[in-house]
């Protein structure tokens, strides 16, 4: 019989994290209660089928974390878990209020169970996980010359790639041209530093991206919104704004738009260019999400030439949200300047997670595996939408091929936010998009967290 099974937890995927978790569990619970001895290292080795050096390195973890206490010549003894001021204070998501910054900080804690309904990247059951692994293993085997800082501009192998990538999409240039960062996001800062633009007057997609509202808030910038139709921004208000108030920029998402999942239609690209060479208006392109379009177009940067446009790009969208590895394209102009603000800010990025997006985006393989997630994300993304009509609900883009729904509940519908956080059910209201904090009756959906009868059962019984 095997007696210590129970202190093992199962959803972990090494022996030595279901010790770990299932021992924390054990006395949360207090089927371990502060002072018991726990079994000695040979012995709980032998009963759950594990070598001892992974009992060892469990209980020597559960010592440096404060669960167990290791008495010599004696044993290990659980005890009662001491919170850090830190960790006492520190919240769930559930308890966060929906404000501009949930997204930002409390979503990403990493712990909270439920369904995330409103949350902005893939699950990782949909990447191909033995495709990390042959890459990781392909680093591994190489012998690694130098372990020091990396070049300013970043990797120059991965910038190889992209150069000939995007010069493929229309968009002609050299490694020279890139500028690798840590995300998407660190991209849009250091444009932010770059351009200097605190307490200036900038244009924005409305609704928006949360993490950029929330950087251009802190910076005190005066925010203009344009608001978005299912085909892209409403060129008049557009061209009314760039009147009254002459921006020098415009952050814009045109394709895969979060969170409204729409996309530009090429005469609103045409017009947007137009304005912005017409009035000298610098385009920031987000364009995160460019290796999940369906059917991919002409990007603003290629339609430009590269004249009055920043592309940011970004492998987190399409190999995995832990791989945090975007890229700045820009006119010559700028390149020396982006690269000075992301050394004052942060020196260069990772080498080591620059070369894994190398080997992952260049292997054989890769392409064919992209079109079954887009494809999985197109099948995901119909089946909501018709559920969502089926309910009455209103759907901004019904024709989306985005992950991203957005998506209004029936007239005189209310939905009880507090309840869908009872039932772990996290919702990402619309106010966490509008760029003034005001109200709206829509709400962000990620397609990929609704295949889930619970949800679904939950949202018609809110009507």
């Amino acid at each position: 019989m095997n007696r210590y099974q129970g202190y093992l937890d199962p959803n972990q995927r090494t022996k030595v994290e279901q010790l770990v978790r299932g021992i924390q569990q054990a006395i949360r619970e207090a089927r371990l209660t502060p002072g018991s001895k726990l079994p000695s290292i040979r012995a709980f080795a032998k009963d759950i089928g594990a070598s001892p050096f992974t009992v060892s390195e469990a209980y020597d973890r559960l010592v440096q974390e404060g669960w167990l206490l290791s008495r010599a010549g004696s044993g290990f003894y659980a005890q009662r878990k001491q919170q850090s001021t830190s960790q006492a204070v520190r919240k769930q998501l559930s308890d966060l209020p929906l404000d501009g910054d949930w997204l930002l900080s409390g979503i990403y804690q990493g712990e909270q169970q439920g369904i995330l309904a409103g949350c902005g990247w893939l699950p990782a059951s949909w990447y191909d996980d033995q495709a990390q692994v042959r890459a990781l293993r392909k680093i591994a085997r190489e012998q690694i010359s130098e372990m020091t800082y990396g070049h300013p501009q970043g990797l120059l192998l991965l910038r190889e790639f992209l150069a000939d990538k995007l010069s493929q999409q229309g968009m002609s240039c050299h490694a020279e041209d890139i500028l690798l960062t840590q995300g998407a996001t660190h991209a849009l800062d250091i444009v932010c530093s770059t351009l200097r633009l605190d307490g200036t007057a900038v244009l924005i997609d409305n609704p928006g991206y949360c993490n950029l509202l929330s950087a251009l808030r802190f910076r005190e910038c005066q925010l203009l919104p344009v608001n978005w139709t299912p085909h892209g921004p409403d060129l008049q208000q557009l061209e009314q704004l760039i009147q009254a108030h002459r921006p020098r920029v415009f952050f814009t998402n045109p394709w895969l738009h979060n969170p409204t999942g729409a996309s530009y239609a090429p005469h609103i690209a045409h017009g947007v260019l137009r304005l912005a060479q017409q009035y000298d208006v610098l385009l920031v392109e987000d364009n995160v999400s460019a290796d999940l379009l369906a059917q991919a177009g002409p990007s603003l940067a290629a339609m430009d030439g590269l004249r009055q446009v920043l592309h940011i790009g970004s492998f987190s969208k399409a190999l995995s949200p832990a791989l945090r590895v975007g890229y700045l394209l820009a006119p010559v102009r700028w390149q020396a300047a982006l690269t000075r603000a992301k050394m004052l800010a942060a020196l260069t990025s990772s080498t080591h997670t620059e070369r894994l997006a190398f080997e992952l985006a260049s292997d054989s393989k890769y392409k064919r595996q992209n079109s079954r997630l887009v494809e999985r994300i197109a099948q995901s993304t119909s089946k909501a939408i018709a559920r969502f009509e089926q309910l009455g609900w209103q759907v901004f883009q019904p024709n989306s091929k985005s992950m991203f729904i957005w998506a209004r509940p029936p007239q005189g519908v209310t939905i009880d936010q507090e309840s869908a956080r009872q039932q772990q059910i996290f919702l990402a209201p619309g106010d966490l998009f509008s760029s003034d904090g005001s109200n709206t009756p829509y709400f962000r959906f990620n397609a990929a967290y609704l295949d889930n009868t619970q949800f679904w059962q939950w949202l018609a019984a809110q009507q």
